[in-house]
């Protein structure tokens, strides 16, 4: 299950995340080469979402306080999140989904768990970002099942994104591997290669060979 570990620094993971989802929200209909390592890293990105405000002063200033401690010191920085969490609005659940963010890269995956179930996300493409986040936190307790559940409604929110939902059909596909339940792993991996080819083809995961080994596997 190592593909679904990030592997890229947190400063690499934001900037490539940030990328692919400026290219996602302006031409839903392009495909984005992206690897299985970086999508964990898409929640990274959240405050690109939420820039307007939240409707209340004080929630801004706590989500002020955090990004700005965020560059200096990643420790006093979670704080600060955790504490503008407690706050509504916008700002206060941009701040859940940043502290869960930072819990997962600790291993802190209940923590993170916690906070990724008490956000409130109205933007499709965060909430899949959030979902496949959550996903990720239980692929790393062994929870496959609930892993299974979460990256099923990644997709769901994601709409058929051309760069988001094959990325998270291959997190799936690994999941099915770990069951050895072969022949979802196929199956799963043959909905990219029927419905999303340019994917499929790119050089940044081997569908194909994925798929024929699965496709062994099962026989």
């Amino acid at each position: 299950m190592e593909n679904n570990q990030p592997k890229t620094t947190p400063a690499q993971g934001v900037e490539e995340a940030q990328d692919i989802l400026a290219k996602a929200k302006s031409n839903s209909k392009k495909i984005v080469a992206v690897s299985v390592l970086v999508l964990v890293c898409l929640v990274a990105v959240f405050a690109w979402f939420f820039i307007a405000k939240s409707g209340s002063a004080k929630a801004d200033d706590a989500i002020s306080r955090a990004d700005a401690a965020a560059s200096a010191n990643d420790s006093t920085a979670l704080v600060l999140y955790k504490d503008a969490a407690k706050h509504g609005y916008k700002s206060g659940n941009r701040a859940k989904l940043e502290v869960a963010m930072r819990l997962y890269q600790e291993g802190n995956y209940e923590e993170a768990l916690s906070y990724l179930k008490g956000a409130s996300i109205d933007d499709k493409i965060v909430a899949a970002g959030a979902l496949t986040l959550e996903g990720d936190c239980y692929v790393n307790l062994k929870k496959y099942d609930e892993a299974l559940s979460a990256f099923n409604k990644a997709v769901s929110k994601a709409d058929e994104n051309p760069s988001v939902v094959p990325v998270i059909l291959v997190k799936e596909a690994n999941v099915y591997r770990a069951q050895n339940n072969y022949a979802k792993e196929a199956e799963t991996l043959k909905k990219i290669i029927d419905e999303y080819p340019q994917f499929a083809s790119s050089n940044q995961v081997d569908v194909r060979k994925l798929y024929e080994r699965a496709k062994a596997s099962a026989e």
